[in-house]
């Protein structure tokens, strides 16, 4: 059974005639009698009665028919919703996101969302290992995560920015002034740092593991917002990324002196997936946020 053949059978109903509904199809009659004479066969039931040039729906044609006009609907309106989907007009983003990065979300979202206003999200934040198994299930449909390793040959990695480890701090912070600041002179200052598993939290380690240093922080977050406001509150010391600030114009980022190695923001797909027409503008958006805020150190 086609979808073209219950367009015959429809119109022939309406019509009474298949000379006629042949017409409306733009088919010859011939093609038309033969596409319903073949649904008759799939289904095992007659569908008209014929009667010379004039034809008559059967009892099983007249069960039929608000069916098969039921059926016609329903794929007429799947082929609309894919081209209002295909045309951003609907549909639906799912994003994955690591908490350093709500920033550059934020802003991607400020550039797309006027321009597709029926495009719905699903956002979702997440550390980076956790990220990839999303990814690659096909729960998401792109990320944007630090790396700290190797994320496969499955993934497609296109490179946004690279970030510095910084402390963060209020204007009026008796730090602001400094152009950089060494580990060991955040001794004497309230500190926050990254929760266990984002991935600035990684660079920090590291660096406490090649410096030999021990820092003792006063709280570990893993919200960047919340870790904002206590800087500017509580006149904490908040270690973190560059780039989890750019749009922060009060907030003073002082380099950590010892860190020499940035992280890398990337843009993460699975390679060979068929890729949306929604899922390249909102990462031409995430390009364009990326550019937009010179977030390269």
């Amino acid at each position: 059974m086609e979808l073209r053949q219950l367009k015959y059978f429809i119109k022939s109903a309406e019509s009474e005639n298949f000379s006629v509904a042949a017409q409306e199809c733009f088919v010859v009659q011939s093609t038309l009698s033969h596409q319903i004479k073949q649904l008759e066969t799939d289904l095992g039931v007659t569908l008209f009665d014929r009667v010379g040039k004039r034809v008559a729906l059967t009892e099983a044609g007249r069960v039929f028919l608000p069916l098969a006009r039921a059926t016609v609907a329903a794929a007429e309106e799947g082929r609309q919703q894919l081209k209002d989907m295909e045309q951003l007009k609907s549909g639906r983003l799912r994003v994955g996101v690591t908490y350093g990065l709500s920033v550059l979300l934020t802003r991607a979202l400020q550039l797309f969302c006027p321009r597709y206003p029926g495009v719905q999200f699903d956002i979702r934040f997440e550390r980076t290992n956790d990220i990839l198994p999303l990814l690659r299930s096909g729960d998401l449909d792109l990320a944007l995560a630090y790396c700290h390793g190797p994320f496969g040959d499955d993934v497609q990695a296109t490179p946004l920015f690279s970030s510095c480890l910084c402390a963060l701090v209020d204007p009026q912070h008796p730090l602001a002034l400094r152009g950089d600041v060494s580990l060991p002179e955040l001794a004497p200052w309230q500190v926050a740092i990254p929760a266990r598993g984002m991935s600035s939290r990684y660079l920090l380690d590291e660096l406490l593991r090649q410096t030999g240093f021990a820092l003792q922080p006063l709280m570990e977050l893993n919200e960047i917002y919340t870790m904002i406001h206590m800087v500017h509150s509580c006149q904490i010391v908040a270690l973190h990324t560059r780039s989890s600030v750019f749009d922060e114009d009060d907030i003073r980022t002082l380099p950590i002196r010892e860190s020499t190695r940035p992280m890398q923001a990337s843009l993460l797909t699975i390679v060979g997936k068929y890729s949306r027409r929604a899922v390249d503008e909102f990462s031409s958006c995430v390009l364009a946020a990326s550019r937009e805020a010179h977030m390269a150190d």
